[in-house]
């Protein structure tokens, strides 16, 4: 037994390390494949159609004709755009959220100044822009203010339009060929028409329910809309984030729903504009621009073969790196399946099984969530907020002490070896020189498991009192159905992401009373997992 526990703990450690260094693959792999994505934005003018995809603008005639790719050195973008739009004049309007500004560019020389400077300081991120009705005027949804604001390019207080409550997450907006504008109100789940009111601001009119005979699912979130020639609403219409799936939805502006247009199976229309007779449609996740006729309502691929092959290429790096990440992660899952024996068979009996305590006692927890107003976001623990400030910082400091305490050791070593030490000690220095190396990019291994543990603890929690909202650590809130939740006494899973009710055996995530007060109560209809059924559920949202 003696001799057998320092060889399991030596496999433990080596498939640590394997794991860790399969770990960093993924997350390298993950990163390089978020990269190479498909067309996300679109805008056409009376001479030029402008796709956006992987970070490239590409430049098109309104035949598909493609005529030069724009890298991001160029467009001087450091994220995917929000919104595009082209102006009358020909000059490409960009929308970027991060950090929120709109520029408008000379397509000729790629000059580009910006424009509604004072829009970053009322939106945060994920808004729509549209030119208004005066000269310099531009309309702005703000889907995290639930809003619509008017900026003036000349300068001037921004102004919101209207009344508080009107829209929830509003985002893409248009005017119809009568001139009315149509918002879609994406959280509502409706498409709805403003109407211009005597002091410059607007008053809602007609809508209509994205909820409707031909929704498909749960894809009843309205994102973009662009009329067409004959007087109807072309609206993308989404799942919530989590689901690749988005539909194209006709409407007309008295009667609502038409149409559900066909696109191939698993598409996902993410931005739509008209061109003429017809309407153009970006698919994230195919890879394609697609033409469909608005009379006739038949799709086709837009694009000449370079462009077509040019998306392609994308898709195949996209490819790659996916089957990269996936090898990766069952790399993972492999390393971790033999470490759990070895660490177990490496511990003493006596000290195998310590359950973790629970975070919250569910026989005490109260029927309902107290009344509240609007969101109410729970306080977070004063000392595990300060713990996650410095966790990564902490894991970076240490690394850096290691390496240097593993170089000082080797020079005192040598120091001691004298200037000129035997083979047989030289042959010892060189063993020592390649342990302390190899164990310094082991300890290399740690520092993005230390990030990824540190981004997971950092979302939050809050609720309405009948929802769950979730704060993500790149600033999105998911709000979700208690039904769609599951638990166990530590963790809470809502489809990928897990969200942790404590840091560990003793370190709590929340101020006391928090989680039991306000969380626990909507658990009442979520399912309880088991450790092994949360276990399952994990690897199955691994992918």
């Amino acid at each position: 037994m003696q001799k057998r526990q320092p060889l399991a703990t030596g496999l433990a450690i080596g498939f640590l390390a394997l794991l860790l260094a399969g770990l960093i693959a993924r997350f390298w792999a993950s990163d390089k494949a978020y990269q190479f994505t498909g067309p996300t934005h679109i805008a056409a003018g009376a001479k030029h159609v402008y796709v956006f995809a992987a970070g490239s603008m590409y430049h098109l005639t309104l035949a598909g004709e493609l005529l030069s790719v724009i890298p991001p050195e160029t467009t001087a973008l450091d994220d995917e755009p929000i919104d595009l739009r082209v102006l009358p004049g020909g000059q490409l309007l960009i929308a970027e959220q991060q950090p929120a500004r709109i520029r408008l560019c000379d397509v000729d020389s790629w000059n580009c100044h910006p424009l509604g400077a004072a829009a970053a300081s009322v939106i945060e991120y994920q808004f729509k822009v549209l030119p208004g009705v005066s000269p310099g005027e531009l309309l702005l949804t703000d889907a995290h203010g639930d809003t619509l604001w008017k900026l003036n390019d000349a300068g001037g207080e921004p102004q919101k339009l209207l009344p508080d409550g009107t829209l929830a997450g509003p985002n893409g907006l248009a005017f119809d060929d009568s001139g009315r504008l149509w918002v879609a109100d994406t959280d509502h789940r409706k498409i709805i028409e403003l109407l211009p009111a005597e002091n410059g601001s607007y008053l809602p009119g007609r809508e209509h329910s994205a909820m409707n005979p031909l929704t498909v699912g749960e894809r009843f979130y309205p994102m973009l809309l662009a009329p067409t020639v004959d007087g109807n609403l072309w609206v993308t219409q989404a799942a919530d984030f989590s689901k690749p799936y988005s539909d194209l939805v006709v409407y007309d502006p008295e009667e609502g729903v038409q149409a559900l247009i066909d696109l191939p199976d698993g598409a996902y229309a993410t931005d739509i504009v008209t061109l003429g007779g017809a309407v153009l449609v970006t698919d994230l996740e195919q890879f394609t621009v697609y033409r469909i006729q608005a009379d006739t309502l038949e799709v086709g691929e837009f694009g000449d073969e370079a462009f077509r092959r040019a998306l392609g290429q994308i898709q195949e790096r996209r490819a790659y790196y996916d089957r990269l990440g996936n090898w990766s992660l069952a790399a993972m899952i492999l390393f971790a399946a033999l470490m759990i024996p070895a660490a177990i068979r490496a511990t003493p009996k006596e000290r195998r099984w310590t359950p973790a305590p629970a975070a919250f006692d569910f026989s005490n927890v109260p029927e309902q969530v107290p009344p509240i107003k609007g969101i109410h976001w729970l306080e977070r623990d004063p000392k595990t907020e300060r713990s996650l400030k410095w966790l990564e910082h902490l894991g970076f400091i240490l690394f850096i002490l290691m390496i240097a305490g593993a170089f000082a050791l080797y020079a005192w070593v040598r120091i001691q070896a004298g200037p000129d030490p035997g083979e047989e000690q030289l042959a010892k220095l060189n063993e020592l020189g390649i342990t302390l190396l190899l164990s310094g990019l082991l300890g290399a291994l740690v520092l993005p498991a230390i990030h990824f543990s540190a981004r997971v603890l950092k979302r939050k929690l809050g609720t309405d009192g009948r929802r769950l909202y979730i704060r993500l650590t790149d600033g999105r809130e998911l709000s979700v159905d208690p039904s769609q939740l599951a638990y166990t006494n530590r963790l809470i899973f809502y489809r990928k992401y897990t969200l942790p009710l404590q840091g560990g055996k003793q370190q709590r995530l929340y101020a006391p009373g928090e989680v039991e007060t306000w969380i626990a109560p909507l658990l009442r209809q979520s399912r309880k997992l088991t450790e092994l059924q949360a276990l399952k559920h994990q690897l199955n949202n691994l992918f």
